[in-house]
């Protein structure tokens, strides 16, 4: 038994120790930096990027963002966007969380605003309402429901807390992301090596858990049958009853001696 012990203790310091020699991927104070206060409201396992639909290069990211999206992040890993506010920026933020309180589809109406601005040049639709309101009813929405939704306390309340979150961030451009609700990557245009990053610095607890699945739970009753009851007396059958003296009969009385007969 000791044996076994001093050979499990010698091969978990052996693994520790490669583990320690393995070069760090990414790098704290060079890949990314961290948070003084860490932004509770950003969880352990997710992942948020802060853009404006204004901003070029989040545009330009855009389309990599979205493939990464589908099938590039990690599983256990979540993903939220969240609309940067600043004084300019309200518009815009909005803008994407009136899509949302409409139940419009948000991947689809995010590639619109983008190509509207970027491409179409119309700006307006992200500083202006009323050019919002048009923008939102060519795509399918009622007038009445988008200007509604537009000044809705549930848009407002959203887009304050992005303001919040945004400020605690400590991030001065877009696109930006914090891991963790502690961890910013720099900013890159090497996409493949900052979704790389994002995947690897985010902590997976999600994914742990899946992985370490609690053993099965009892079959139901119907499965797993208790022994069957002891059947009914019908079936089971007491002893029989003694047999009443007219089937038991007593032993016959020993009979007299027959005369003795004398010697001869």
């Amino acid at each position: 038994m000791l044996k076994k012990t001093l050979t499990a203790l010698a091969l978990a310091a052996a693994l520790a120790t490669a583990a320690q020699a393995q070069p760090v991927k990414y790098r704290e104070g060079v890949d990314y930096t961290t948070l003084p206060v860490a932004i509770e409201d950003i969880k352990p396992g997710e992942i948020v990027e802060f853009f404006w639909y204004g901003c070029p290069h989040c545009n330009h990211m855009e389309p990599e963002l979205q493939k990464w999206l589908a099938d590039g992040i990690d599983p256990a890993l979540t993903f939220t966007r969240v609309p940067a506010v600043t004084g300019q920026w309200l518009g815009g933020a909005q803008l994407y969380y009136t899509v949302r309180e409409l139940g419009m589809d948000e991947k689809t109406m995010d590639q619109k605003i983008f190509d509207t601005v970027h491409k179409d040049r119309k700006l307006g639709i992200i500083f202006d309402k009323k050019e919002a309101v048009a923008f939102l009813v060519e795509n399918g929405a009622k007038q009445e429901d988008a200007e509604k939704a537009w000044d809705s306390l549930a848009v407002k309340e959203k887009v304050n807390r992005a303001k919040n979150l945004f400020e605690a961030s400590g991030l001065d451009g877009v696109p930006g992301f914090v891991v963790d609700g502690k961890y910013v990557p720099n900013a890159s245009e090497d996409y493949a090596r900052l979704f790389d990053e994002l995947n690897t610095i985010a902590s997976k607890p999600a994914k742990a858990a899946e992985d370490a699945k609690p053993a099965e739970e009892a079959k139901p009753a119907e499965d797993a049958k208790p022994a069957e009851d002891a059947k009914p007396a019908e079936d089971a059958k007491p002893a029989e009853k003694a047999k009443p003296a007219e089937d038991a009969k007593p032993a016959e009385k020993a009979k007299p001696a027959e005369e003795g007969k004398a010697a001869s």
